[in-house]
């Protein structure tokens, strides 16, 4: 008998799984939250046509902040990772590491003496043709690249809501650790070289605000520029906007973006096989689902 039935039109299963905590004790200030996103559809002898799919996302967000007397300490730690299966065909759509701390010496009311370190890479390899794991034509992976900075400078915050750091005297450190990678003299680092370094001035903000009762946003800017190489002609970018949108107690939906920019990261633009010239990066993730809020926890 013939089958014309399992129709799961434009079947969205959604779920997400949301847990924060913030917790003062003393000087100290920790919490976090994880978010995790799961999307399914399936199709059979579905007219309109369309693939099966399975998507998940997860992101872990952690904060640990220190403040007594004139001195602040804070750290933010953020991990995303997120896979995408259609048909057969694995393929990312999310992977990242990104730790940020800074220790400040408050001089004013609004200005602080300032130190920056930063780390960022991503947890597995990328590849150029989705689906695919063949050696040659991997693009990315973990500690390829990964990227450091060390600063020195002023950080101006007049609130909560806004601070922004600015150093004459930042280092930039590239590492790459593949060995095809590096032979290429990929993500700037000299041919066979795994790591690069670079003497620049930076400036990073962040800023976050209630736009609505249920809609958040919150955003970070990362600029460097090289002193020694073409000083404050080429400036390297990482902008990220976030948006937070609670329709209510248990449904809730997120949007990011994010752009980057880097002289250093060559792509291929004339499809000839070989990494010619930087482009824009652009990245964008819509989630929705529901969520389950765990709730606040404050300790004196």
């Amino acid at each position: 008998m013939k089958r014309i039935g399992l129709i799961l039109t434009a079947s969205l299963i959604s779920f997400m799984a949301y847990s924060q905590a913030d917790t003062a004790k003393g000087p100290w200030k920790t919490g976090g939250n994880f978010n995790l996103q799961f999307s399914q559809a399936a199709y059979s002898f579905w007219q309109a046509g369309g693939t099966n799919s399975i998507t998940s996302n997860g992101l872990v967000s952690l904060f640990a902040d220190y403040e007594k007397g004139l001195y602040a300490w804070t750290n933010q730690l953020d991990m995303a990772y997120g896979l995408s299966f259609q048909e057969d065909i694995f393929n990312k759509t999310d992977d990242r590491f990104d730790l940020n701390s800074r220790l400040d010496r408050k001089f004013t009311d609004d200005w602080n003496f300032s130190g920056i370190f930063n780390f960022r890479t991503q947890f597995t390899n990328g590849y150029s043709v989705p689906g695919t794991t063949e050696d040659t034509l991997k693009v990315s992976g973990a500690f390829a690249p990964a990227y450091s900075m060390l600063g020195l400078g002023f950080t101006y915050k007049p609130n909560d809501k806004f601070d922004l750091f600015l150093s004459p005297l930042t280092g930039k450190f590239t590492i790459v650790t593949d060995a095809r990678l590096s032979a290429m003299g990929a993500f700037g680092v000299e041919p066979g070289e795994e790591f690069r370094g670079e003497g620049g001035a930076s400036l990073s903000s962040s800023y976050k605000t209630k736009l609505a009762t249920n809609v958040k946003m919150q955003s970070r800017l990362g600029l460097f520029s090289n002193y020694f190489e073409n000083a404050f002609q080429f400036v390297d970018v990482n902008a990220e906007v976030l948006f937070f949108l609670k329709v209510n107690k248990y449904i809730t939906a997120n949007v990011s973006l994010n752009l980057i920019y880097d002289h250093d990261v060559r792509f291929d633009t004339n499809n000839d096989g070989n990494a010619d010239a930087p482009r824009t990066q652009f990245k964008e993730v819509i989630g929705v689902g529901f969520v389950y809020d765990f709730g606040d926890t404050k300790k004196k």
